[in-house]
């Protein structure tokens, strides 16, 4: 990337946060602009640029009309948007498994046939006892799968990320939790637990498997660190 004026990408979440681990791994200072080409771009959504309209975004660029904003990191994988334990890997392990339906669609109707058989998940969060959950999720962006607005208040330029942890619950329960994140109503629901961190971290019962920017892994410990790096990826807004 040495000499480069703008790193552009054309896809979805998947191609943007593999270019901004490339940058933010190098500590390049070159700015990301999207062209969103993808189903979800939940990225895309919270940074507020013109991102499906080309004319405006090669003006944007250059007028290098850039943010700074935050990359957060579970243990030392990076992630842009938001990186979650539980329920939304459990979806993503099931999508393994090719269907008719593509995208946005897929997730939903894989997530509605998780919330039956999903059994959830114990952890201790931070300090406090151990905990049945359903979802925890460390929300950069405001949105996630597509579809659910997983972190209402979200901003990805405060040094900040807001997590969300939602307890385990009964299937019939879980589905009204469900219809709530979709609308972004959900924070305020007795199984819901939210903050905002700079550092947290979380004790599993055995080295977890983790989601980051919709990209899966395995912890290599029980105890896991997550951390935000303030400012550390420019993109074109």
């Amino acid at each position: 990337m040495r000499g480069a004026r703008v790193l552009a990408v054309v896809g979805g979440d998947g191609s943007v946060s593999h270019a901004a681990r490339g940058l933010v791994e190098t500590n390049s200072k070159t700015p990301l602009a999207i062209f969103s080409a993808g189903t979800g771009n939940d990225f895309a959504k919270s940074i507020g640029a013109p991102v499906h309209d080309v004319p405006a975004m090669v003006a944007r660029i250059a007028q290098r009309h850039t943010r700074a904003v935050d990359v957060g990191y579970v243990d030392d994988v990076p992630f842009v948007n938001a990186a979650g334990f539980g329920f939304d890997v459990e979806v993503l392990e099931r999508m393994r498994t090719p269907g008719l339906l593509r995208g946005t669609a897929a997730y939903v109707n894989t997530a509605l046939g998780a919330l039956i058989g999903y059994r959830g998940f114990r952890a201790r969060l931070r300090d406090d006892a151990e905990r049945e959950q359903l979802m925890l999720v460390f929300a950069n962006g405001r949105y996630f799968g597509g579809a659910f607005h997983i972190a209402p208040a979200a901003s990805l330029d405060n040094g900040l990320l807001d997590v969300v942890s939602i307890g385990n619950a009964s299937p019939f329960r879980r589905l009204a939790l469900f219809a709530k994140v979709f609308k972004g109503t959900h924070l305020a629901e007795r199984e819901v637990l939210h903050h905002r961190v700079e550092r947290y971290r979380v004790s599993f019962e055995a080295p977890p498997a983790f989601e980051a920017d919709g990209e899966l892994h395995r912890a290599r410990r029980a105890q896991v660190e997550v951390s935000v790096r303030p400012g550390a990826l420019q993109v074109v807004v």
